[in-house]
């Protein structure tokens, strides 16, 4: 497995990468194998896969072919702050900062620290938040950002069209999604279900498709997830999560350089 990093790199990755202050109250730094291949980018992307976790990647390769070749060529291993939920790691995300650091508990609240929204105003520049309205996405990250990339179509196509659309006409200098489905199907089936592998499929479609467009537009980025998923166990309920499990904490990262 690669070498192991933090969630609470992201933050200062994406800062340093963009030329902006470091963040006050960050924990985290910036990862060297990111900075290095990145370095110079003029716009930032974040895609993040909901609980896409390091034990689903490996589970299901063959099933993300174009996911799995990105990982073959520039991989790291992150792990997630706790508890390992949604709306505590997007936080992290974006702030470098852990629970403790950015108060954020559940995607109605406020941060209690500054985030690369901040920073990039600061510097007057923008970000978007993009997701479906009703998710992390949309209810936290595009409340905190400069632009709302709330999703008009409640599902990843919809996330899909909006990153896109906001690439190309406002051309901020960050954007971070949420691609949700991944999550709400691994809680229906369970994460090593097989019923999961159309939605795989699906998802690595979908990243390899906004990818393209992303880099064609000046955009480099980063593909993480924010958590992982264990199976619960119980019949009547599929895949969960919230434990310092290494199911649920280790995540992998991957990056790619614009056109």
């Amino acid at each position: 497995m690669s070498t192991t990093r933090s969630m609470t790199d992201i933050a200062p990755t994406v800062a340093a990468l963009l030329e902006l202050r470091p963040l006050a109250g960050a924990t985290g730094s910036p990862i060297p194998e990111v900075f290095s291949d990145l370095e110079g980018a003029e716009r930032i992307v974040i895609l993040a896969p909901d609980a896409l976790g390091q034990w689903q990647l490996e589970r299901f390769a063959e099933q993300m072919p174009y996911l799995t070749s990105l990982c073959s060529e520039r991989h790291l291993v992150l792990e997630s702050m706790m508890p390992t939920i949604t709306p505590v790691n997007f936080a992290t995300m974006v702030s470098g900062c852990d629970l403790d650091g950015h108060g954020i508990r559940s995607k109605d609240m406020s941060f209690t620290c500054e985030t690369l929204f901040d920073v990039l105003e600061e510097a007057g520049l923008e970000g978007a938040g993009c997701g479906r309205e009703t998710y992390t996405g949309g209810q936290l990250l595009a409340r905190v950002a400069q632009i709302d990339g709330t999703a008009a179509v409640p599902d990843d196509a919809g996330v899909e069209e909006a990153v896109l659309r906001i690439a190309e006409e406002n051309r901020p200098a960050f954007i971070i999604a949420q691609i949700g489905g991944t999550d709400d199907h691994f809680h229906r089936f369970g994460p090593t279900s097989k019923r999961m592998i159309p939605k795989l499929r699906e998802m690595d479609n979908r990243l390899e498709r906004m990818v393209a467009e992303l880099r064609a537009l000046g955009y480099s980025g980063m593909i993480v997830a924010d958590h992982g998923q264990h199976d619960s166990g119980n019949p009547e309920k599929g895949g969960t999560h919230g434990t310092d499990m290494d199911e649920d904490r280790l995540v992998p990262l991957t990056w790619f350089n614009a056109c």
